[in-house]
């Protein structure tokens, strides 16, 4: 018998009088859910001083959790240590660049690299596991909670630590100022301990990007280190729960992981583009992951920041994660607090523990995960397509988007992502370390340095054995600290292509305007990189107007390499002119575009003796899918051939 699909939410008992929990467990047996995650914020409780542990509580609530058939994920509370701890440390406390010091009463307020809180945690974190470790109600654990470097610590601690950063990477100083080209502006330093933070006024972007990365390893390092604890002594699952921010890296993060888990809240208004996330999650482990927070309705603090769903987006919303690959759903939260925080947030049931509009939807999600778990747990999501969505990616355009306000994620989903989902194709988003062989095609717009590890010869070596690469704009362009090469436009694409770049300049077709070789209009938007029509490459978009040194230049061209080919784009697409370049690229490789109107999402999953597609509508508004066999909606028991007429939010898990 297969495991079920998680479905359940984040408790917080210690913040409710011990009678409150029998009344909350019916109501979570009722509302159907088997797992709830709890602890992550409950140090106090855990550690009332320092050094004395009481964990009787915390037992009873997994015992009786588990009497009533309910599993339990325990979560380490490292992300709000205890007020008699920052009274004894204060300087554990992140420092930031105007001086303040973050306050007692937050959470991710302490600062990862000082070794006080690095060790109070260690403490906590090892007394929870020899506790729990051998307890087979807990069936994963969760470390910290949302850990992300918005902002970065300034104190003296960094600040060294940050100096040793640099020396053991670059090795001299004159290194590191021929590395960053510090002659400029004098900007040269004479040692090390010289360099100053990045808070202040115009500084090096190379400087930013460094300062950036090396609190971004921190935060790893730290969760890197609680999972190397918690491992030996609990052989279930360990990982972190992530906002949807790629700068950290998702692949660095989760490599010794055993799950990924990941937290989101979404509205009707861009519930279409959430895939993405999903498309990048299933490709970090073999183990499908976890989707731990999203919102039954709404989510807010002293107000709310949504309005109210229409009615089957939550239904909608929680299928999501896990049709496209996820093994479990969670809220936050379970009841809404009493007290405190984030009263307003939207949750299962209220304060005063009655169910919030959406209970019925919830009861349903419960009912139809039952019906489908062994469809769901014995295929998986299957496609030809990756589509690059990196860290470095992130982070350099975080810190020189090229264009102001072009941004890394919502540029690749507005201009290649959004566009290839719509067409009914299904891409893995991949990050630099993905395996290639078992895809036909790939796209990689926007990454501005192939630099990352080997992640360039990687692409070269699958593309020579038959790939079909797709390069997008302002990639290959720089080297791995954001530096421009001086001896070439691009990295390695010069060499591959056979093609040089006549010119780069920000302009949507203002004062360069182009056409397909059919004679068509070609959009192109924000940016334009100009090749020249080299012999033995085929132009497929040339300019046509515009400045005389760029007529007759290319803007997207077709290059066979070794045994793939290369499609070489330097602008980011109109939606018509991307959808476009996907036919042509799947007409190549064989790739079946299905035929839909309407915001449909197309799943398609497989396993070892059994396949089917989930179909999902996701604009609230009716839409149809053409299917090119019969195939029964396991949900329902109906079966459907040729044109299917979805309804708005409507969810068909189809075999």
């Amino acid at each position: 018998m297969s495991d079920p699909i998680y479905f359940g939410a984040a408790y917080y008992p210690e913040a409710w009088p011990e009678s409150e929990r029998p009344y909350d467990i019916k109501m979570m047996k009722e509302a159907g859910m088997n797992v709830m995650r709890f602890g992550e914020f409950a140090w106090h409780k855990m550690e009332p001083r320092p050094g004395e542990y009481d964990f009787k509580w915390l037992h009873e609530v997994v015992d009786d959790l588990a009497a009533n058939g309910i599993k339990s994920v325990l979560g380490t509370p490292t992300a709000t240590p205890p007020r008699w701890f920052l009274k004894a440390h204060p300087d554990a406390a992140k420092l930031h660049a105007d001086g303040y010091r973050m306050p007692h009463g937050g959470r991710r307020h302490c600062c990862s690299n000082n070794p006080a809180y690095q060790e109070a945690c260690n403490r906590i974190v090892e007394a929870m596991a020899r506790e729990f470790g051998d307890d087979p109600n807990v069936i994963a654990w969760q470390l910290d909670n949302e850990i992300y470097s918005f902002s970065t610590c300034t104190c003296p601690v960094c600040e060294e630590k940050f100096h040793r950063y640099l020396e053991q990477k670059y090795g001299t100083i004159d290194a590191l100022n021929a590395a960053w080209n510090l002659e400029l502006f004098s900007q040269a330093y004479d040692s090390f301990d010289d360099i100053p933070m990045p808070v202040h006024g115009w500084q090096s972007p190379h400087l930013k990007q460094e300062w950036k990365a090396f609190h971004y390893q921190s935060d790893i390092a730290f969760i890197h280190g609680h999972r190397d604890i918690l491992a030996k002594y609990v052989k279930v699952p360990i990982s972190t729960d992530q906002m949807p921010v790629n700068g950290m890296g998702y692949e660095e993060m989760t490599e010794p992981l055993d799950l990924v888990m990941f937290n989101h809240y979404n509205t009707k208004e861009n519930i279409h583009a959430l895939p993405f996330w999903f498309d990048h999650l299933r490709t970090l482990k073999d183990h499908p992951f976890w989707n731990t927070e999203t919102a039954t309705g709404w989510n807010g603090s002293e107000s709310c920041v949504q309005v109210m769903k229409p009615i089957g987006f939550c239904r909608l919303n929680s299928w999501l994660p896990v049709a496209l690959g996820g093994e479990a759903n969670l809220y936050w939260l379970w009841r809404q607090h009493r007290a405190g925080h984030e009263l307003i947030h939207g949750s299962v049931i209220s304060a005063a523990g009655r169910p919030l509009p959406m209970f019925d939807e919830v009861q349903q999600l419960s009912r139809e995960f039952a019906v489908a778990k062994d469809f769901l747990r014995e295929t998986k999501v299957d496609t030809p397509i990756a589509f690059h969505f990196t860290s470095l990616g992130w982070q350099m355009m975080g810190i020189q988007p090229v264009v102001k306000g072009l941004g890394y994620e919502s540029a690749l989903k507005e201009y290649f992502y959004q566009p290839i989902s719509d067409m009914g194709l299904r891409p893995d988003l991949i990050g630099a370390r993905k395996d290639l062989s078992t895809y036909k095609v790939l796209f990689t717009p926007l990454l501005m340095s192939l630099e990352d590890g080997d992640l360039g010869d990687r692409i070269e070596e699958w593309v020579i054995h038959g790939g079909t690469w797709v390069v997008g704009p302002c990639t290959d362009i720089r080297t791995a600290i954001g530096t421009h090469y001086i001896d070439r436009a691009m990295g390695r694409l010069e060499r591959m292509t056979g093609s040089k770049m006549l010119g780069a300049m920000p302009d949507g077709g203002t004062y360069v305007r182009s056409k397909w070789n059919d004679g068509e209009d070609f959009g192109a938007n924000h940016w334009q990189e100009v090749y020249d029509p080299a012999e033995m490459v085929e132009t497929l978009v040339s300019v046509t107007d515009g400045y005389e040194s760029m007529k007759g230049g290319a803007l997207l061209q077709k290059i066979h390499y070794g045994k793939g080919v290369i499609y070489l784009l330097g602008t980011l697409p109109s939606e018509a002119d991307m959808k476009k370049i996907v036919r042509l690229v799947c007409a190549d490789v064989g790739i079946a575009i299905p035929e839909t109107s309407g915001r449909v999402l197309a799943i398609p999953r497989k396993g070892d003796h059994r396949e089917g597609l989930i179909l999902m509508e996701t604009g609230n508004e009716p839409a149809t899918y053409i299917l090119n066999r019969a195939m029964t909606d396991i949900l329902t028991g109906k079966t459907y051939q040729g044109t299917v007429e979805l309804k708005p939010y409507d969810v068909l898990v189809l075999e």
